[in-house]
């Protein structure tokens, strides 16, 4: 399996407004499925959101992802949504 290593910009917002930032450098698979596919979501749920959280355990939260740098250039300004 190929793999790629990008920096992700997530932004973790909680539901009392909090908001905390962290770019982690992350291995990811290649090549990641096609766009709108139930193979896309799970990719991202399998290696995306992963990432996410600040290790808060109370109170919902939502999370704005970006690949801001990339070995595999192609990556780089996708963006990721999470909720709860």
């Amino acid at each position: 399996m190929t793999t790629a290593t990008v920096t992700l910009r997530i932004e973790n917002t909680y539901e009392d407004g909090t908001e905390v930032v962290t770019t982690p450098a992350v291995s990811v698979p290649l090549p990641l499925p096609a766009a709108d596919t139930e193979e896309r979501e799970t990719w991202e749920w399998d290696h995306i959101l992963q990432h996410t959280g600040t290790g808060r355990a109370d109170g919902d939260a939502w999370y704005d992802v970006e690949i801001v740098e990339s070995t595999a250039p192609e990556l780089v300004g996708m963006t990721f949504n999470f909720g709860y």
